[in-house]
């Protein structure tokens, strides 16, 4: 039988492409989460690293405290479909990577990202150099390098704070197998921060 689902008792009764199905949207659904869950807290200009095809960047667009979002990718086709599908007044899609990103910006979205970087001091220097108030960063809260050839580092919230030592952490959420930390510069006027508290 093709497209076999459906449910027989207390079982569910499913065939491999619809279980392959399923998996995909999950994935999917996830990414789209974690962007839903900074969209509530970016404002100013936002610097998205890694924007992948933008649709992140899209979504935190619709905050009306975003002023602007820089959405940066290593990836030219990437950012070719970024441009089609997602451009508008408020993003920009760039063709880059950390190292060369020199503009001002008051937030920092680097979702699912830390883990590929060879050398994740390029973004604490980034972010030195752009005067980021703000970050808020994800990557999965269980080890993954043994199974996921993409991943160098399996991150830990006492690697980020000690990655990010100007900085410190206000909010911590675990969406499915992802940690997001809130961060904030340490300098800055503490009195921002209590908008966040619930």
């Amino acid at each position: 039988m093709n497209n076999l689902k459906y449910k027989e008792m207390e079982r569910i009764i499913i065939d491999k492409n619809n279980v392959d199905s399923i998996e995909e949207d999950i994935i999917i659904r996830r990414g789209i989460e974690r962007y839903m869950y900074a969209r509530q807290f970016v404002y100013g200009d936002v610097l998205d690293i890694a924007c992948g095809i933008g649709y992140g960047s899209y979504l935190m667009s619709k905050n009306p405290d975003v002023h602007n979002i820089i959405a940066v990718d290593k990836n030219e086709n990437t950012i070719k479909i970024a441009n089609e599908n997602f451009r508008s007044d408020k993003i920009k899609f760039i063709l880059g990577q950390p190292e060369y990103i020199t503009d001002i910006f008051d937030v920092l979205v680097c979702l699912e990202t830390i883990e590929h970087l060879s050398d994740p001091t390029v973004l604490k220097n980034m972010v030195n150099r752009c005067g980021i108030k703000e970050i808020i960063i994800s990557f999965p809260n269980k080890k993954t390098t043994h199974y996921n050839k993409y991943h160098i580092w399996d991150m830990n919230k006492e690697a980020v704070l000690e990655l990010f030592d100007n900085f410190e952490l206000y909010k911590t959420n675990y969406l499915h197998d992802s940690s997001i930390m809130n961060l904030i510069k340490i300098e800055r006027n503490r009195t921002k921060v209590n908008r966040y508290r619930l």
